[in-house]
């Protein structure tokens, strides 16, 4: 079946981020949920003329409109929402994170509905947004991404119509978008046209080309997909150049990942000593506060935080896109 395919109304490429210290609500408002365009923002039809393809290898292609998916049972979810930042600058850490709360309809039920066949390994998410790539002029007709049956069939991915309690705005991919927690931003497609169940990879920019990391296995260097959120974690009070007064000083941050968070760390010298944070237990998929705290002394300070998943995985002191932050503060 014939996608909807739509005329792009801003061809620009745009990101945002947010200071850390203004990540402090547990569930981030949605005006502060960063925003991220890779081709631009597309002129979407009305609600009631858009629509979703959803073919491939299912026994019965689907074309589904929103009042379609509203009559599948209704699914909310909290889960982080982290960009992986530049894919042309992978190492570079920039930590654009928000914890919202999806709502909408689980991806499984919809593919099951369709009915997979057995030959499936993937699914393909196609988005309605398309054009070049400013940073490297590369042409795209779609923005398209990938993941593996496996993962699709989890009931925390969701085709999501709203976020927060109110109806996805235009920037955040309205009507209906792509939700994977566990699996970092770039693969939440937004504007979402069409889904394809395939025996392999997809094809395109953003999966044969970008978001790729370079890693080593059995000797040999290999290409794997961006997709699993690493254990990643901020401090959000104090603020970056803080002036504290000398005495106690109560530091506090999130931590997340793919897996829960088992322990949070924290540094006040630079790394040379560290000491545990007291950590919240992981609700649903959403990020975990941590806190310690600290007897401030004079002078110039780093403090540093440090979080190990449940697996035993621990943020890289540097060299990678979830290194340990690290956050300058005076005192006295």
């Amino acid at each position: 079946m014939d996608r909807l395919r739509v005329p792009m109304q801003d061809q620009e490429r745009f990101n945002n981020t947010l200071p850390w210290h203004e990540l402090a609500a547990d569930v981030t408002p949605s005006e502060r949920v960063f925003v991220v365009h890779h081709l631009g923002i597309p002129q979407m039809p009305p609600v009631q003329d858009w629509y979703l393809v959803v073919d491939g290898l299912v026994e019965r292609p689907l074309r589904l409109g929103l009042s379609d998916l509203q009559g599948f049972e209704r699914r909310e979810v909290l889960a982080v929402h982290e960009c992986a930042g530049s894919p042309l600058r992978p190492t570079v850490p920039v930590r654009r994170v928000a914890n919202v709360r999806w709502s909408g309809v689980t991806l499984a039920s919809v593919l099951r509905g369709a009915g997979i066949a057995a030959a499936a390994r993937y699914v393909w998410a196609t988005g309605a947004d398309g054009g070049i790539y400013p940073p490297t002029g590369h042409p795209n007709e779609c923005y398209r991404k990938d993941l593996p049956l496996a993962k699709a069939l989890q009931d925390e991915v969701l085709l999501a119509w709203e976020m927060n309690g109110a109806a996805l705005d235009t920037r955040h991919g309205a009507p209906v978008r792509l939700v994977v927690p566990g699996f970092y931003g770039t693969n939440s497609v937004k504007w979402l046209t069409a889904l394809s169940l395939q025996p392999d990879r997809a094809d395109g920019y953003f999966t044969q080309t970008l978001y790729n990391d370079e890693v080593v296995r059995d000797g040999e260097k290999v290409a794997q997909p961006v997709w699993a959120t690493a254990p990643n974690s901020v401090i959000v009070a104090p603020a970056l150049g803080a002036q504290l007064p000398v005495g106690r000083c109560d530091i506090r941050g999130w931590a997340w990942g793919a897996a829960p968070i088992a322990t949070v760390a924290v540094s006040t010298d630079g790394g040379q000593r560290w000491m545990p944070a007291q950590l919240r237990p992981r609700r649903e998929f959403g990020w975990q506060g941590f806190g310690a705290s600290w007897d401030a002394t004079a002078g110039a300070h780093t403090l540093m935080c440090r979080a190990t998943d449940a697996q035993g995985v621990a943020q890289p002191l540097s060299g990678a896109r979830n290194e340990v932050m690290r956050l300058a503060v005076s005192v006295g």
